[in-house]
């Protein structure tokens, strides 16, 4: 199995501490840099449009399985500390620069600097329904 970051994002979290549990519980924008050789695939994203950034939570503890006082196991949850800690954050695109390989994004909470490994365009209508507690 082999997965690169496509590029990094920046946000104003320095910490795990200072983000929110997700995205939709903040009012906190970012900027996603893709790295030049993925910037082709920013084509079409524009202002208005949602993307699922997957990220990699390289600060987070790999060896937690259960959550919450060990009534939840890890797997029930959203949490990033957790055996591979990918991540999925859903935001809404202020702004798409192809050319430049940014992507400001409302909706983040990623510590500065995570690394993302993807971005998926949301389709709307599709798989919504009430956000998870967690």
């Amino acid at each position: 199995m082999e997965c690169e970051p496509i590029g990094r994002v920046e946000t104003p979290f320095a910490s795990r501490d200072d983000a929110p549990r997700q995205g939709f519980l903040g009012d906190a924008s970012g900027t996603v840099y893709v790295d030049e050789q993925y910037r082709a695939g920013l084509a079409g994203l524009e202002a208005g449009h949602s993307v699922l950034v997957v990220w990699w939570a390289d600060d987070a503890d790999r060896s937690v399985l259960r959550v919450r006082d060990g009534d939840r196991g890890v797997f029930t949850t959203r949490s990033p500390a957790r055996p591979n800690p990918v991540c999925v954050t859903t935001c809404d695109v202020l702004d798409a620069d192809p050319e430049a390989g940014t992507l400001d994004v409302d909706g983040v909470d990623m510590v500065d600097g995570s690394p993302v490994t993807d971005l998926k365009y949301v389709i709307e209508g599709v798989g919504e329904g009430a956000p998870p507690e967690n």
